[in-house]
Formats: C-alpha cells, structure tokens, sequence
C-alpha cells in the first residue's frame, strides 16, 4: 500500500514525544524488514520463524525489557504517561503478528502492577523484574476470574468467580485451583499472575513461577488462532510462595483488568490495520463491468469504508483510553473503578470493531479473504481468539453489570 497508516490513521501528536515516535519507528522498520515484505515465507515456516523474530524484537531490540526500570536495566517506561506510546508499539507488532503482540503485551500486562504502582514490595520487584530483563524470551500468562460453577457461592470479584484460593501462613502462602484457564501461553509460561481469593473473599494478585512444585498442566487446547500461545488448563495444588509475591490489594487487579484491555486492544487493532492495508491492495487492481475500478462502485465504497470506519472510531477510542490512563486522578478516583469501568466499556468494544472490520472485508474479497497467501484469514483468526478470551460468550454480562454499577449505582448486581 503506498499510503502513510500514519497520516490515515493519525493520533494526537501532543500524545507521543520523540523517544516515543523513535521507539514505534523502529518497530515499524523491523515489522516492514523481518516480516510483511516475507508474509508467505513466515506463514509456511511460522512455528520456527515465530520463536525467532520473538527472540529478536524482545531481547536484541529489548523491548522485552520496555516497562522495566531504568534502574533495572530497562527503558524506563515504567510510568503511566507512557501508555499511548506503549499502545503504539503493540499496535506496530501486531501489523507482523498478533501472537507476538500478545505475549508482549501479557509482559507489560503482567509487569503493569509491579513497577508502576507502589503496591508491591521490595522482594516482589527483586523477583519479578529480573525474569524481563534475562538473555532469554520470558513467557507470562494471567488467570483471571471467570465463570463460576452452578450452585458453588465462591469468592467474587466484581462480578466474576474467582477460581484461585490464597492461604497464608506466616511469611508463606499457599494457592490452590483447579482446571484453570489461562491466556494466554499457558502451556509453555515462565511466570503466572493469579487472581486469588483470600480466607475473607478478598480479591489479590498472586506471582507464581511455573517452576513451583504442585503445578500441573493439561495438553494444550486448539484455538481458532494465536498459534504460537498455545494454553491449557492449569491446577495449583497446594503451590508454596512467599509471602512478598502477592500483593493484597483489589485496585492491583483493577490495574491489572485496565492494562490489559488496552494492551491487547493494541493487538487486535495492530492486525485490523495490516487487514486494511491488505484490503487496499486488494481493491487497488480489482475492476468491474466496463473496467472500472471496483472500489469506485457505490456499493462496494461502502463497504470500504465501513471497514475504514471501524478501525479508525476503534482505535481513537484506545487512544481516548490511553490517554486517561496518563492522568493520576483517574486512578485515585473512587479506587480507580470509573478508570476500570472505562476500561472494560472501550476494550470490549474495540474487539467488536476489529472483528467486525475484517468480517466485513473478508466479506467483500471472497475467496481471497480465505486464502492463506493473503493472511487476512490469520488476522481473523487471531483476533477472534483474542476477543474470545477477553469478553467473549458469558464474559460481556460482567462488563455489562461493571457499566451498571458505575452509571447507574446498581451495588447489588
């Protein structure tokens, strides 16, 4: 496509400074050098070539070490003011592949409440932060509250069932869950964040290496997409940590839910707008009866530019979003729920727009849109998979009720 997405798609400038500008141009460069200009070749060798663009965007470019403290050895982008420019560069990697855009972002994700927040203590950072900054991929999955068990009157979290218990004794604790679903890469994690219920119901965030004894995994489960975060269910019995891994503090899960909507809203988003670009040039050679251009016929204008629309109302949203994030007094507000209802509202949304703009492209390409040799079914697939894992079947009735608890004061829903 020989249009700027940049200049189509356009942010608020005053939104990005140049360290952010430079960091998401080299990206971009690495995106259009290592993968789009090589689309058949990664897609035919994608399970070896996955592992190793991976290895070369976190740790020879180091973005795996992107939210970690300058202190630490990282960039220092461990402050709330950067997450438009983290948005940025998620939205960039996911233009390649959305697999490598998810595990990136479960990284930021995972990360977010250790060092951009002041509630996790000293050993916690000491533990953590290390993991991000090896000379190997590290690999992090989260277990979030989900669906609950007819009749089970389990500890909740904002609506959600929390399949995870925390048992403390003395300076050590112990978590216990069965048959847990992890997102993703759960089947091949260095580290899980785990909601967990205390002996109160109290819900917090549990750090689990997936090196502990008592973790046990189920083969990996098929998914629609994401290929390369292949996830099974997880059990905890009885798993030993310290103490200093857990942070006791619901608004750390609230951080936890904020984070991620909008990091793996950059994912679906970064592979809706390589679908445009596909779409373009796609349309770019297509005629009709009498030679002309097809995208010029009303109709299928239409559809274009619904598919335009889509991506382009999204992604301002996110933006919209990652802006909010920047401003202190959002987090503070009433323990940062309005910032997670915000949240909730914008992600569940932008995973609908995404899928509905390649849906609908997908539509007018036929059976291009399904061939391998395009991709535009790959971003189908993956998006589809993340928006399943997100706010799919059952998941959208929390969001549902989180909007009418803020909206509306609903305390009993």
């Amino acid at each position: 496509m020989h249009r700027d997405l940049q200049e189509l798609f356009p942010c608020p400038g005053e939104w990005e400074d140049e360290e952010s500008k430079s960091v998401a141009s080299v990206v971009r460069q690495w995106v259009e050098r290592e993968i789009t200009s090589k689309r058949l070749d990664y897609l035919n060798g994608y399970d070896r070539l996955f592992h190793e663009k991976r290895r070369m965007l976190q740790i020879e470019i180091g973005l795996q070490r992107l939210t970690v403290p300058e202190e630490d050895g990282g960039f220092g982008w461990n402050r709330r003011e950067r997450a438009p420019a983290i948005l940025a560069v998620l939205s960039e990697i996911a233009r390649a592949d959305a697999s490598t855009a998810v595990v990136c972002a479960l990284g930021f994700t995972v990360l977010a409440p250790v060092v951009m927040e002041q509630a996790a203590g000293e050993e916690l950072c000491r533990s953590v932060i290390p993991l991000f900054c090896a000379d190997e991929p590290c690999t992090a999955s989260v277990i979030l509250p989900g669906p609950g068990t007819l009749g089970s009157d389990g500890a909740l979290f904002m609506g959600r069932s929390i399949p995870a218990r925390i048992h403390r004794n003395g300076k050590k604790c112990r978590i216990s869950g069965a048959m847990m679903r992890p997102f993703p890469c759960g089947a091949g994690a260095d580290i899980f964040c785990a909601v967990c219920a205390d002996e109160g119901g109290a819900a917090s965030l549990a750090f689990v290496p997936a090196s502990e004894r008592g973790i046990s995994e189920s083969p990996a489960v098929r998914t629609t997409g994401l290929n390369a975060c292949a996830t099974g269910d997880v059990t905890f019995d009885d798993v030993e940590i310290s103490g200093e891994w857990v942070i006791n503090d619901e608004q750390a899960v609230r951080t936890l839910y904020t984070w991620f909507n909008l990091c793996l809203g950059g994912a679906s988003i970064g592979a809706a707008l390589n679908f445009f670009e596909i779409l373009s040039d796609w349309a770019e050679s297509r005629t009709i009866k009498g030679g002309h251009p097809m995208k010029e016929n009303p109709l299928c204008a239409s559809v274009l530019a619904e598919v335009a629309e889509e991506i382009f109302l999204s992604r301002r949203m996110l933006w919209d979003l990652a802006h909010t994030m920047t401003r202190d007094e959002e987090w503070e507000s009433s323990e940062g729920r309005r910032l997670f209802t915000f949240a909730q509202i914008i992600g569940t949304r932008v995973q609908e727009s995404a899928l509905k703009a390649v849906n609908r492209g997908m539509e007018l390409m036929g059976s291009a849109g399904y061939t391998k040799e395009w991709h535009a079914e790959k971003h189908w697939r993956d998006i589809k998979t993340i928006q399943s894992c997100l706010c799919g079947v059952g998941a959208g009735v929390p969001v549902k009720m989180d909007s009418a608890r803020f909206f509306y004061d609903c305390r009993e829903v």
